[in-house]
């Protein structure tokens, strides 16, 4: 079974692309089907793509994208306690 912590940290962005194996996608929406935290978190991660397209983003240096996914993270673990 998925947890969560995969979900965001390995898998998230690859199903975002579609480019995850079909058993990936299926195990994927099943643990988002059940759980609804990740639910609400790809929902919003989904929207929030969408509007950074939309609005052509400057280039956030890899860095800043390091430390922008290490906080978001952090916060869904205390979230999580």
């Amino acid at each position: 079974m998925m947890t969560c912590k995969q979900l965001i940290e390995d898998f998230l962005a690859d199903y975002l692309e579609a480019t995850l194996s079909p058993a990936l996608v299926a195990e994927l929406e099943q643990h988002v089907a059940a759980c609804a935290p990740c639910m609400s978190y790809l929902n919003t991660y989904k929207k929030t793509r969408e509007l950074v397209r939309r609005e052509a983003a400057p280039d956030v240096p890899a860095e800043m994208k390091a430390v922008l996914r290490k906080f978001m993270l952090d916060q869904m673990a205390k979230d999580k306690s």
